[in-house]
């Protein structure tokens, strides 16, 4: 949430269209079908796509924090912008703050406009997603597009131990002392989101 990238629920819904259009007309952010520059950042200031559907994810709404975090997104990038300020004043402000969002949002980004573009596919999905390692490494591990859209319920992406996953790896330790609770391990699905191998136990 301090990364300033609007709400959570916000993220999520318009996440699980992705998945479900994936680039199809319907898909948000397809760089095939919406170019480059559209995917990568105009469309996340595209009046049309500032709304969800909370149906689409009521399992995460009915948890009071979310719909509060979802509703003053804001918050706690205000709270983080000011923090850096009062301790460090303006130049920590710019170098802690303001170029870290730059960065932070290009990097994000950029697995909207290139990981269905550049790279390769481990998996016959029925998208244009592609692994990347580079974005898989500034971006701590979502660069492993194409392994995560062949099980986008798998919170590891990473499926190989040379594919580097600081994600996973972070949220493995916060489950073993029990911040972070029922992890899902890989499970390749076909596309009607039926499980048809598990592999792993976390």
């Amino acid at each position: 949430m301090a990364s300033a990238q609007k709400g959570i629920l916000w993220w999520a819904a318009n996440h699980r269209d992705h998945h479900i259009h994936s680039d199809e007309e319907e898909d948000l952010h397809s760089p095939v079908l919406k170019g480059f520059w559209y995917s990568h950042i105009g469309w996340i200031f595209d009046p049309a796509t500032q709304g969800y559907n909370p149906k689409k994810i009521a399992d995460f709404g009915k948890y009071p924090e979310l719909r509060f975090l979802d509703k003053y997104y804001w918050l706690p990038t205000l709270s983080f912008a000011i923090l850096i300020f009062a301790i460090g004043g303006i130049s920590a402000f710019v170098w802690g703050y303001l170029l870290t969002i730059i960065c932070l949002y290009q990097a994000s980004y950029c697995v909207n406009s290139l990981a269905h573009v550049y790279g390769t596919r481990r998996f016959e999905t029925d998208d244009h997603s592609r692994n990347n390692v580079f974005l898989a490494i500034i971006t701590l591990g979502e660069g492993w597009h194409n392994n995560h859209h062949h099980c986008k319920s798998s919170c590891r992406q990473g499926y190989k131990w040379w594919e580097i996953d600081m994600t996973f790896y972070l949220l493995t330790i916060l489950s073993w002392v029990g911040i972070v609770k029922d992890i899902r391990p890989f499970r390749a699905e076909n596309t009607k989101g039926v499980v048809v191998e598990a592999v792993g136990s976390y």
